[in-house]
């Protein structure tokens, strides 16, 4: 408050000075201009003696730093000399007595400027402005770090890493200065954050003296903070285009939890005639709206023996309107390639197993929207690939069962680094490739009265097997994947893929709980860490199974402080058993591991005044070798009448000796709570 209180003052003061004339009709303004000068100048002489003291700590320094140091120092001096000339304010020289006190206000304008920016960072003012008007986030042409990563330290970071400003001597306003660390050593550490300072200081509690942002300034939401973490998992790497990354990369996920990457385009073209795409739909030719909504089309052929050049030329009434061709396997001639060239508005194109060949590609080249494109199995060569890679629109290329080599390929990625060429794998005639797993749908594993399975494999042919006894399915004996599967109890569903000349799947196992009770309602008495709330109260029946990754926004951590949730029952309840879902991970993905809860207690009654401890357990903690990443922990409570229920669950405040991590905190995840 006292740093401001001089600005105020001397506002005020100006004000006066400025309009005496028009106030002392009716005010006596002469009193008042005398004593606002005389508390402004004493006021800024006092915050200029704290400033310089101040400026005496580590981390203060640059260019910014001594315009701020100055100008307040100009700010005394003159509101010094205009408490003694204030009597020329009545005399002639008025007017030089208002020069004066206008030159103070201006220097205390340039002394706020660079106060916020020692403060806040260089673009405290404008970047609010800067930030409404940004595009949609684009994945074509981003960089992970310039884009992605820079942005969220800006926002969180920079106030007290930045060049004027360097606490602990680190500057996070560029790669360069990231690069090189701080007085506390390298900042980070490649493939390993838990290794890196930076990620270790995000993690600490909020109210650790040593966490970062300190407590009161703005903290990094748990998106951010997994997408940094992902980003030093990738290699902390400072020139890593988006578009290198593949659709599954965790890293490209957490992006795309941050910023809008998945919003649709938006088109600058009319939609076509729906007659006109009526007529020209056949069972061979499919037209497609890409969304509803969208003018953009998708267009597939389909039968080799069936297609012709002309039949591509037909479509060039709606050739603004096409985005996406897929002509795989069609043997298109000069005639379609010429065609192909007039759909100026197209983004992807699958030209697999086609005759065309570098000849051919040049008709791509007018096409300056053109993104993907494949051409697997064709005979083109590096040099057309080259020369199709100039288009500055074009980020990815498919060349699998090409004449192009490793080699060839490794140069085309290096002339061309912003651009991703996918080659696939090459087979040597002796490699038996394994399957992947089968995809289930839906992904959750808990419901409440039934559960329609359904399971598919990207691979034509592939057969899926499954049981549903615990024992690992076989290419025989197990029963064969045909229609849905339908779950209604508690349930371990295995499941594995195979097909002839092709290595098994591995198996895949899903548990299925029953969750047949649902409070009516919940209060939660103790919070979750502030960086993983997920959905409070409503994650814990939403039938939601959390994944893999604890910042998925299902998971409820909690550290230090118990989960503790009271449910509320409307009519009396008998229940059985209350189980825990939670999660197990020694590796210490948030810089701590993650363990099942020191302790659960379980209490209960007909209301609040007939409390009692209904279930009291410690769960032993899972051996390392055998840790399963989801645990689901029994709590018999054998209770009928039941209307008030009390879970307690607490993280290790010390982790037992002989598991990762001993002596240590741990983290709780939970996400769902299960009544039978």
């Amino acid at each position: 408050m006292l740093l401001h209180f001089p600005i105020v003052l001397l506002l005020m003061a100006g004000i006066f000075i400025n309009f005496s004339r028009q106030l002392e009709k009716t005010l006596s303004i002469k009193p008042l201009i005398r004593e606002t000068l005389f508390v402004a100048a004493l006021t800024a002489a006092i915050t200029v003696i704290m400033g310089l003291l101040l400026a005496q700590e580590e981390g203060y320094e640059g260019g910014n730093l001594q315009w701020h140091k100055w100008t307040g120092v100009g700010i005394s001096f003159l509101s010094g000399v205009l408490v003694c000339a204030q009597g020329l304010q009545y005399t002639r020289y008025r007017f030089w007595f208002a020069a004066v006190t206008n030159l103070c206000l201006l220097l205390v304008l340039i002394a706020g400027h660079f106060g916020a920016a020692l403060t806040h960072g260089e673009q405290f003012v404008f970047e609010p402005l800067k930030q409404n008007n940004t595009e949609v986030f684009d994945i074509n042409t981003a960089q992970v770090f310039d884009d992605a990563v820079l942005p969220i330290l800006k926002a969180k970071c920079l106030s007290c890493h930045n060049a004027g400003k360097s606490k602990g001597e680190l500057i996070l306003a560029d790669s360069a200065s990231m690069a090189k660390g701080g007085k506390n050593g390298v900042l980070l550490q490649a493939g390993n954050p838990m290794e890196s300072l930076l990620i270790q200081r995000l993690l600490l509690d909020i109210e650790h003296e040593h966490h970062m942002p300190p407590k009161g300034k703005p903290q990094l939401t748990p998106e951010e903070l997994t997408l940094l973490q992902a980003w030093v998992a990738k290699g902390a790497q400072f020139n890593l285009p988006v578009a290198m990354l593949n659709a599954d990369d965790s890293l490209l996920l957490a992006i795309g939890a941050v910023y809008p990457i998945h919003k649709e385009e938006n088109f600058d073209f009319p939609a076509a005639d729906a007659k006109q795409i009526e007529k020209l739909s056949t069972p061979y030719r499919v037209i497609r709206v890409l969304a509803d909504g969208s003018p953009a089309l998708s267009v597939s052929f389909y039968g080799a023996g069936f297609y012709t050049d002309q039949a591509l030329a037909e479509l060039e009434p709606i050739a603004q309107q096409i985005v996406s061709l897929n002509v795989d396997g069609m043997p298109i001639g000069k005639q379609g390639l010429e065609t192909v060239a007039k759909f100026k508005n197209l983004r992807d194109i699958n030209l697999n197993d086609t005759p065309i060949d570098d000849a051919g590609l040049t008709a791509l080249h007018a096409l300056p929207k053109l993104g993907s494109v494949r051409l697997s199995g064709t005979a083109i060569t590096a040099a057309g690939i080259k020369e199709l890679l100039a288009n500055d629109a074009l980020r990815r290329v498919y060349i699998w069962n090409t004449p192009i080599t490793n080699e060839e390929v490794s140069q085309l990625t290096a002339s061309f680094p912003t651009k991703v060429v996918e080659m696939g794998f090459v087979d040597d005639g002796q490699t038996t490739l394994s399957l992947t797993v089968p995809q289930i749908t839906p992904a959750r594993t808990f419901f409440r009265d039934e559960l329609q399975i359904t399971m598919s494999h990207p691979i034509p042919g592939v057969e899926i097997r499954y049981s549903l006894d615990g024992k690992e399915p076989d290419s025989s004996n197990s029963t064969v994947f045909d229609k849905p599967i339908s779950i209604r109890s508690n349930q371990q569903l295995s499941v594995k893929a195979f097909k002839e000349g092709w290595a098994p799947s591995p198996t895949i196992v899903r548990g299925y709980v029953r969750s047949a009770k649902t409070p009516d309602r919940i209060v939660m008495e103790g919070r979750p860490h502030y960086l993983y709330p997920a959905r409070r109260e409503i994650s814990f029946f939403d039938l939601e199974s959390g994944g893999n990754n604890h910042a998925d926004g299902k998971w409820q951590g909690y550290l230090k402080s118990p989960l503790s949730a009271v449910m509320h029952f409307d009519e009396p309840t008998a229940i059985d058993t209350l189980t825990l879902s939670v999660m197990q991970n020694y590796q210490g993905i948030t810089y701590m591991p993650v363990y099942a809860p020191e302790y659960i207690e379980v209490w209960g009654g007909a209301d609040t005044t007939e409390e009692k401890l209904l279930a009291k357990l410690s769960p032993v903690p899972g051996k390392p070798e055998q840790l399963e990443g989801h645990r689901l922990i029994d709590c018999p409570i054998h209770t009928t009448n039941l209307r008030y229920l009390k879970l307690i669950a607490r993280p290790y405040r010390k982790i037992p000796d002989g598991y990762p991590g001993a002596g240590g905190e741990a983290w709780l995840f939970v996400d769902e709570i299960i009544l039978k």
